[in-house]
């Protein structure tokens, strides 16, 4: 990710990161009323120490989707209307562990590698989990890529023929998928995974104050939704 927009507050460590969502994982079935809005709040906060214009486009979307499911339930469409209307309530409820799990794919696969290093989990586990990240990071950009192409050919999606506009975009991911593992393969490699001594990181990562101050923030959301039942 580009410097612009870059928030120069410090990052928050990957290891937080992965505590926060598994903390919200919980949390958005559970809470409801004033301790969910804390709890996305809380996430809108996250990414906005990460990065202001990820922030602005998070919160973007966000209202999107809640503009759109209001105006849905003014339409009567009979089962595809509730079909919608649901599937976009439960994005809006998931979408704390959205918001969260955002900033980690954006995060850099070197601060992730030396943070689960740091805690000594196991190097296959956390090679399988960075590179996973990193693909749908890479998924976003090979999308835009095909929509791009997709426009200069003249070629449409479109509702009434689902199967086709599917097609638009899986044949040609499939292929780029392909790339992008060779290219993940290749990085791997390049960056010594597999050498068996001591690694070390340019940048220092450790649990700083800001760390324990956002996982606290998230854990004081149980206490809100203990007080409000």
């Amino acid at each position: 990710m580009n410097n612009f927009g870059k928030s120069k507050t410090k990052d928050i460590n990957p290891i937080a990161l992965f505590l926060i969502i598994l903390i919200s994982s919980f949390l958005v079935f559970l809470v409801n009323g004033i301790a969910y809005y804390v709890l996305l709040g809380m996430s809108f906060v996250v990414v906005l120490l990460f990065s202001y214009l990820e922030a602005i486009k998070r919160v973007s979307i966000y209202l999107g989707l809640y503009v759109l499911i209001k105006i849905l339930s003014y339409i009567d469409l009979g089962l595809t209307t509730g079909a919608i209307i649901g599937l976009i309530a439960l994005v809006l409820k998931l979408y704390p562990i959205f918001n969260i799990g955002r900033v980690l794919i954006l995060t850099s696969p070197l601060k992730i590698m030396a943070a689960l290093r740091k805690v000594h989990f196991p190097q296959m586990v956390s090679i399988a989990l960075v590179t996973a990240l990193r693909y749908l990071g890479e998924l976003e950009s090979r999308i835009k890529e095909i929509r791009n192409g997709m426009r200069v050919r003249g070629l449409k999606i479109s509702p009434l023929h689902p199967v086709r506009s599917f097609e638009f975009y899986l044949i040609p991911l499939i292929y780029k998928c392909l790339q992008v593992s060779e290219t993940l393969t290749s990085s791997i490699i390049t960056r010594g995974i597999e050498y068996e001594g001591e690694k070390t990181s340019y940048n220092p990562i450790y649990f700083g104050i800001l760390d324990y101050i956002v996982i606290f923030s998230f854990l004081m959301v149980f206490a809100l939704w203990r007080l409000e039942g």
